[in-house]
């Protein structure tokens, strides 16, 4: 069977990474799928607000775990990038479409970071808090409803785009025949 210990690493590395994206971004289509239209069947807006509060506070903490696996785990892929697909030492990183399309892919990685840290510390909860004060009978207008949630809806449509763009340039980096090519 054979291999080395750097295989099992490499082998071990990649199976987490794919484990990390598929626990930030299930639970996206889950919620824009599956939770959203489902939710607005909860005819007492108290209990939609609670529902909506427990099941996004635990899309945080699995995609946040999820977006910490994928970064371990992809750092140690990057930092192994030489050594696994064998370029030596005086190749340039930016010299190959790898280096270029990593670049790109990571200056996306912060762009999605930004949209989601904005829709998760900011618009989500104000958009909760709307609800929140609805339902315990305060005044809140249809339209500050509908602003709050088109904002957010944006957010939640542009991360998850963002994620889906970043998936195509890992496996563009992975796809050794075209991304070892010298630019």
């Amino acid at each position: 069977m054979g291999g080395t210990v750097q295989d099992t690493l490499r082998i071990i590395f990649v199976w987490l990474h794919i484990l990390g994206i598929t626990l930030w971004v299930g639970p996206q289509f889950f919620l824009a799928v599956a939770w959203v239209p489902a939710s607005r069947q909860i005819a007492d807006l108290p209990t939609r607000v609670a529902a909506m509060r427990t099941i996004t506070r635990r899309f945080g903490y699995l995609g946040g775990f999820g977006l910490i696996l994928t970064m371990v785990a992809g750092t140690y892929l990057i930092s192994d990038w030489r050594n696994h697909y064998a370029q030596p030492s005086d190749v340039d990183f930016m010299s190959l479409r790898f280096g270029v399309v990593f670049v790109i892919k990571m200056t996306v990685l912060m762009v999605m970071l930004a949209v989601i840290a904005l829709h998760m510390f900011v618009l989500g909860p104000r958009q909760l808090e709307k609800l929140e004060a609805q339902a315990r009978g305060e005044h809140v207008t249809e339209e500050e409803l509908r602003r709050v949630r088109r904002q957010s809806m944006f957010l939640s449509v542009s991360g998850l785009l963002l994620t889906l763009a970043i998936m195509v340039m890992g496996v563009m980096l992975n796809t050794t025949s075209w991304s070892l090519q010298e630019i």
